[in-house]
């Protein structure tokens, strides 16, 4: 099962009812999780990893419903499948990444002050803010759009007392006019501390 610092897109509880057909089968359950990479289902039925299979939902009642191909990942026993999207529209991923990030906000008990963000890249230098941020990686808040897949380097201070830290990063998904999710390729051990310690003073 993937660990939530290497999950490429952020994701939350959902109850959202799903019609899967895999082959010639056509089945209804149970999302009780939702991401811009996948589903996990709720069902007690096991199903081998790497099946195919189409899945037809509404993320919520104000959105349209998404059809996408998707395949199996990953089997828990008694409590239901981890499924990856395989085929969907960008849109479709987009609409669904935008419902993760309301509802992480909606939330989030304690609110954190944005961390001032500078982003560099290939196209210049520009200034964001980030509220979510884990040794996995942050989400920053930019009005322009930056390509999945760029490198860039990010500077930012975490109002610790210690210096700024800057650090390598990737983009992992893009909202249009929200932010990028981005991914640290390279922290070291003292970087990592410091920001295990300010989520968990965040959560504390």
């Amino acid at each position: 099962m993937e660990q939530d610092h290497h999950r490429k897109y952020p994701r939350v509880s959902a109850d959202i009812s799903v019609e899967i057909t895999s082959g010639v089968e056509n089945k209804k359950t149970k999302a009780t999780v939702i991401g811009g990479g996948g589903l996990f289902l709720g069902t007690a039925q096991a199903v081998e990893v790497g099946t195919e299979m189409t899945v037809r939902f509404r993320p919520a009642k104000h959105l349209p419903v998404i059809e996408a191909r998707a395949r199996v990942c990953y089997h828990v026993p008694e409590e239901g499948l981890g499924i990856e999207f395989t085929k969907i529209d960008p849109k479709h991923r987009e609409m669904i990444l935008r419902l993760v990030h309301r509802r992480m906000e909606d939330k989030r008990l304690h609110p954190r002050a944005p961390l001032a963000t500078q982003v560099e890249y290939p196209e210049g230098t520009m200034i964001g803010f980030s509220k979510d941020i884990s040794v996995g990686g942050m989400f920053i808040e930019l009005t322009t759009s930056i390509p999945v897949g760029t490198r860039l380097q990010v500077l930012f201070h975490l109002e610790d007392g210690g210096d700024a830290l800057k650090t390598e990063a990737e983009v992992m998904y893009s909202i249009l006019k929200l932010g990028v999710g981005v991914r640290f390729r390279h922290l070291d051990p003292a970087a990592r501390e410091r920001i295990e310690a300010y989520v968990a003073k965040a959560h504390s």
